[in-house]
């Protein structure tokens, strides 16, 4: 008798750790983002969660591993474009004669070269040795003839 209370009691606190598992799961589902341990724990907690007598078809499985590799994928595409887009924007800043603002003063200086920053931030090299960022230009200078 004692074994047998012992056992329900088991695996009471073993359906509650996995009730606990699926709902941090879940937690991480509804961020904007879901990494792989996120993934991998939600599915985990579906196949300890899951009625032995109905097990989860193993394709459902295969296609939820395929969208999340897909997202992984979209993710990675979605830097990749935004890197692109960030060196078009820094081609279109290099000989030119730029105004910036650095503090409360407002400069003109010819853009050298452009550094792109491992978070995606330009970074202007001017020709009098100042290094400014792009979200401190005012006015981009037209070349005269």
């Amino acid at each position: 008798m004692i074994a047998i209370n012992l056992q329900q009691e088991i695996n009471s606190l073993k359906g509650q750790t996995n009730q606990v598992n699926f709902q941090n799961g879940q937690k991480k589902l509804g961020q904007s983002a879901i990494d792989r341990a996120g993934f991998l724990q939600l599915l985990m907690a579906q196949i300890q969660n899951q009625n032995p007598t109905e097990p989860t078809d193993s394709t459902q499985q295969i296609m939820q591993q395929a969208q999340f590799t897909q997202v992984e994928e979209l993710q990675k595409l979605n830097t990749n474009l935004t890197q692109g887009n960030s060196l078009n924007q820094a081609a279109a800043f290099a000989g030119k004669t730029i105004e910036y603002k650095e503090g409360t003063t407002v400069k003109t200086g010819r853009v050298d070269s452009v550094t792109l920053g491992t978070n995606g931030t330009l970074g202007l090299n001017l020709s009098n040795g100042t290094s400014i960022s792009a979200d401190q230009i005012q006015k981009i200078i037209a070349p005269t003839a």
